[in-house]
């Protein structure tokens, strides 16, 4: 019997699901939201006879929106360089 894998994969902006390592649907708010949709996907595999495992991480994995824009932001924009002014002298 054929055993398929379902992960839940935090993203930049929300929760991802894979199935045996390729991405199936969006991009989901939560883990639960994300665990919902793969319980869904993984009971196409149960009804045609196969196995299922699915792997949720914990919650300390996941971080607020706010928090994963403000990294994205901060490694993607330049920084300057020197001292900063804090305007006209």
């Amino acid at each position: 019997m054929e055993r398929s894998v379902f992960e839940i994969v935090k993203a930049p902006l929300g929760w991802s699901v894979f199935a045996d390592n390729v991405k199936i649907g969006g991009v989901y708010d939560s883990r639960g939201a994300a665990l919902e949709a793969a319980a869904l996907a993984a009971s196409y595999t149960i009804s045609d006879g196969g196995g299922v495992q699915i792997n949720v991480p914990g919650a300390e994995d996941e971080k607020p929106r706010w928090a994963v824009a403000f990294e994205i932001a901060t490694a993607i924009l330049p920084t300057k360089s020197g001292r900063e002014r804090s305007g006209p002298r």
